[in-house]
């Protein structure tokens, strides 16, 4: 398993093979407590993900559920490792749901946003995104909401570092018209926003999907959502979910498949490559 494996990833990994290892061997939580006398709420902590595990714990756990072949040992002490490593995020003051997120983002290998009130947070400018968020009612001095745009800024930059790496992501950015056509921050802030999105688009690995206000009514929630999946790997898409109230991560297959069905209806209502190019340029010009 590489390294570049992300924490949030490898601990899910890791905290399901356990779960599943032990439910193999037969052995019930009580079982495993008492062997190992630890605490019933270690265990479950582990096997929940709320906690990472020691190295020497996890082989030992892996010895009592019969675990011996030496490959599978050190691909699950390797999730281990990485799972306990420091992320850049580690140094911003995120919600438990949030830090998640972002976690499961650095390692997707599509990331699908959709943003029914802005242009998405992957793609906003400082300026615009300073601009949105003064036109909520909150200063763009203040320490929180700068941290936020900062964790912003820095998603792109990672994002777009590994859009130009060697296993570059793809960015699916779902744009309804009016989030091209709302004034956030004056003409000035939004022509470099959509000049923003049109270099953005002529990136490799980068779609814009455009529904313009004249194709009228359309499927889609009313909120943001980002979608994310993974190639290669038995991880399930996860997608993210901002509400006023609580964010929170979807795991659930019957929930992200409906997402995926959303995702489908969007983007056959939409325009992609020089339609979309074309639409945000008509819009930019006025015309």
């Amino acid at each position: 398993m590489s390294d570049q494996v992300r924490q949030a990833v490898a601990r899910e990994r890791l905290r399901a093979r356990l779960v599943g290892l032990r439910k193999q061997s037969g052995l019930s939580p009580g079982t495993v407590t008492r062997r190992t006398h630890w605490s019933t709420s270690k265990l479950h902590r582990i096997e929940t993900g709320a906690v990472t595990v020691q190295p020497v714990d996890l082989e030992a756990l892996l010895q009592m559920y019969g675990v011996r072949d030496r490959d599978e040992v050190a691909e699950l002490i390797d999730l281990a490792l990485v799972s306990r490593r420091r992320q850049w995020w580690s140094s911003y003051r995120l919600d438990p749901e949030y830090r998640e997120f972002v976690a499961y983002e650095s390692e997707a290998s599509r990331i699908t946003v959709y943003q029914a009130l802005l242009i998405p947070g992957l793609l906003q400018t400082e300026r615009y995104a300073k601009a949105a968020t003064a036109s909520i009612g909150k200063k763009a001095d203040d320490t929180a909401v700068q941290n936020a745009i900062d964790v912003r800024l820095r998603r792109q930059a990672e994002l777009f570092a590994r859009i130009a790496g060697n296993r570059p992501p793809e960015l699916i950015a779902l744009l309804d018209g009016a989030v091209l056509e709302r004034p956030i921050g004056g003409a000035d802030v939004m022509r470099a926003q959509l000049d923003h999105l049109l270099k953005v688009e002529q990136q490799p690995h980068v779609r814009l999907v455009v529904i313009p206000l004249r194709h009228g009514a359309r499927p889609g929630p009313g909120g943001l959502f980002e979608m994310l999946e993974f190639s290669g790997t038995a991880d399930p898409d996860v997608v993210f979910v901002q509400s006023p109230i609580k964010d929170f991560v979807v795991k659930d297959p019957d929930a992200t498949a409906a997402y995926h069905d959303v995702v489908d209806a969007i983007v056959g209502s939409g325009l992609t490559r020089d339609a979309a190019v074309e639409e945000i340029r008509r819009i930019r010009d006025g015309r």
